[in-house]
């Protein structure tokens, strides 16, 4: 066999290599599990309540893929303190999204207790406006929510 026919076949089978093995890295990304959802958060990441006897920290606020259903995003709230955390100190939320779906603005209320807490949001494939707060004057006193885009891919 030659030289150049030596080069030929590994070649081959070189290209052959990393065709199976970019179908398996293929196969493997769509069945993974949940996988951060693409934001740009204007407004940052947490919800902080203004801090009110023992209740007091931020909440740490991330969004997920839900394996399945590409119009649906997990959203996950983490306390860094007691506000969310122990009893007394529940935080009813709202979680807000503006897309092109009539009536275009849509709100799904959540009651942050007993440590992390996880909702599933439905803003369809695409690009939406969401924000994240504390219900209004929590214990007396504003909060700062989150505030940003969040992208579905279609």
């Amino acid at each position: 066999m030659s030289i150049r026919r030596r080069i030929t076949r590994a070649a081959a089978l070189a290209a052959s290599a990393l065709a199976v093995a970019a179908g398996a890295a293929l196969v493997t990304t769509g069945t993974s599990a949940a996988a951060p959802v693409q934001t740009l958060q204007v407004t940052g990441t947490a919800i902080v309540p203004i801090p009110s006897g023992q209740c007091h920290g931020s909440i740490d606020v991330a969004f997920e893929h839900v394996p399945g259903r590409p119009d649906q995003a997990e959203v996950i709230f983490t306390p860094n303190g007691t506000y969310g955390s122990i009893p007394g100190c529940e935080v009813p939320t709202n979680i807000t999204w503006i897309n092109g779906i009539a009536p275009f603005t849509h709100t799904h209320p959540v009651t942050i207790a007993d440590g992390r807490t996880t909702t599933v949001v439905t803003p369809g494939q695409g690009l939406s406006l969401l924000t994240t707060t504390a219900n209004t004057y929590l214990n007396g006193g504003p909060s700062w929510g989150t505030s940003g885009y969040l992208w579905l891919q279609p």
